[in-house]
């Protein structure tokens, strides 16, 4: 049987759960209760519970039942996250429990990082070393160039273009936009290029004229972060004359509630104090078409590899 096993950040089920998954995130240490009712205030804002845990699990278990019917065994779909239940070692070891033969990590992210990717495959080939087993392992990367991907993306991103008003469309761009990452810019330089051409082949497949690339949620830890600031970049625009902005997230496929605060409940305001229409793409999610492109996308990964019949 084979396991394919994604990964999230974490998937709090309760409001309640908000102080011990920021507890987590900062490793133990304590958040004020001001902190934390911010945090909570979020979750109440965007009012959707449990959003990006349920959509993960909802992804993996498609990507199980879609992938079984493209190879000659048994396929199950696991999630694991950062800083909740379930952690990442104790699903690999219910994986080996199930009976699983064969692992495939597959974090849902488009561009390809340490924190993103690295991490967790470290952690599964751990937790594996930990039990003394030794079970074949596809790592599925490098696929944010992949045509199956693009299409469906460029669908949103065409599909939020054309809501513009016709008239403002000769001065309006989209802003192609990711989590900003701790360090110079060539400490990054393979992030920035894939996280660049994936936003100029979506451009090129859906005809969009103007657009540019900018980043979200730097922090404030170290004092140098990725950018630019992407409400630097509206504010900016604003004063060029933008009268239309379309914002289009690169890095999280999967609605999440810092994405979804950081676009929808920061960027708006500013639009609209400056009278730019602005519309944001929708997340792709566990949608028809983007849980088929990532069939795909481990289809051909397979195919590159003697995976199935190691």
């Amino acid at each position: 049987m084979i396991g394919i096993i994604t990964f999230a950040y974490g998937a709090p089920t309760s409001l309640d759960d908000i102080e011990a998954y920021y507890t987590h995130i900062n490793h133990g240490k304590k958040q004020s209760p001001e902190k934390i009712e911010r945090m909570k205030d979020q979750f109440r804002q965007i009012a959707v519970g449990d959003t990006l845990g349920s959509i993960t699990k909802r992804q993996i278990k498609a990507l199980a039942t879609t992938l079984e019917s493209h190879v000659n065994e048994q396929v199950k779909g696991y999630a694991a996250y950062k800083h909740t239940k379930p952690f990442v070692e104790d699903v690999v070891k219910q994986m080996v429990d199930d009976g699983v033969t064969k692992i495939i990590t597959f974090p849902i992210k488009a561009l390809y990082s340490k924190s993103g990717y690295v991490y967790y495959q470290i952690l599964v080939r751990n937790a594996l070393k930990k039990m003394d087993i030794d079970i074949p392992i596809l790592h599925i990367e490098h696929w944010h160039d992949h045509p199956a991907l693009v299409r469906v993306l460029s669908n949103r991103v065409k599909t939020a273009w054309n809501f513009l008003p016709q008239e403002v469309r000769e001065d309006a761009l989209v802003i192609f936009t990711s989590h900003s990452l701790p360090g110079r810019q060539a400490t990054h330089k393979a992030f920035e290029e894939q996280f660049t051409e994936l936003a100029q082949l979506i451009a090129n497949k859906g005809d969009i004229p103007q657009w540019r690339i900018a980043y979200r949620s730097a922090g404030t830890h170290t004092d140098v972060w990725l950018g630019p600031d992407i409400k630097e970049v509206v504010k900016n625009e604003a004063q060029l004359g933008c009268q239309g902005i379309v914002v289009c997230e690169l890095l999280s496929l999967t609605s999440n509630v810092e994405a979804a605060y950081d676009i929808g409940y920061d960027l708006r305001p500013i639009c609209q104090a400056h009278e730019i229409e602005f519309f944001q793409t929708a997340m792709v999610d566990d949608s028809f078409d983007f849980i088929m492109a990532l069939t795909k996308i481990i289809q051909d990964k397979i195919g590159e590899t003697n995976f199935i019949e190691s």
